[in-house]
């Protein structure tokens, strides 16, 4: 979901953030964008059980090709016509960039690297199921935290979850919200 073309902005924002009230903002972005997605899964799997497994690729296919930006601001500056979010991008591909993706910044770390991604999701689906529920609808999602590899981490982000899914079922009601978490 988050990897079309409408979205890859909105997630570089989040990338980009470089202090809590720009990656807030970008998070606000985001939320109600994953509750819609959430609400039609919920509303086309309505009875069955979905499991969500929270975003977990490696940040460097959210940004644009580190090749093809390279050349982008080298060509920029050749002009004299510099492009300040052009150069901001490189810099992040640059900080971001990975010998073996696959092994680095994804999973469960990539939720404990940028604070609040994990509960923005969390709350996605809780409040779609929520509101999925009000409507009549049969909701049965599950969360997946990915690809943990400490039980440390494990306990951070369940946590997180835990919490944002009791405060989701108090703000809307449905109980059933918070017993999501397994």
């Amino acid at each position: 979901m988050f990897l079309g073309e409408e979205r890859r902005k909105e997630v570089e924002h989040l990338i980009l953030a470089d202090n809590d009230k720009d990656r807030e903002a970008a998070l606000s972005v985001l939320l109600p964008l994953q509750k819609s997605d959430f609400v039609e899964l919920f509303q086309a799997m309505d009875g069955l059980p979905v499991t969500v497994r929270l975003l977990d690729p490696p940040l460097h296919e959210f940004l644009p090709d580190i090749t093809e930006l390279s050349v982008r601001v080298a060509l920029a500056e050749a002009r004299k016509d510099p492009n300040e979010n052009d150069l901001r991008l490189l810099q992040a591909v640059h900080k971001l960039h990975e010998q073996n993706p696959m092994l680095g910044l994804r999973g469960v770390r990539l939720g404990l690297v940028i604070p609040g991604l994990f509960a923005m999701q969390v709350r996605a689906i809780a409040e779609a199921a929520a509101e999925r529920r009000l409507g009549g609808g049969d909701p049965r999602p599950e969360v997946m935290i990915p690809l943990v590899g400490t039980v440390q981490e494990l306990e951070i982000v369940r946590e997180e979850c835990e919490q944002v899914l009791a405060d989701v079922a108090r703000a809307t009601g449905s109980a059933s919200a918070s017993s999501s978490a397994r």
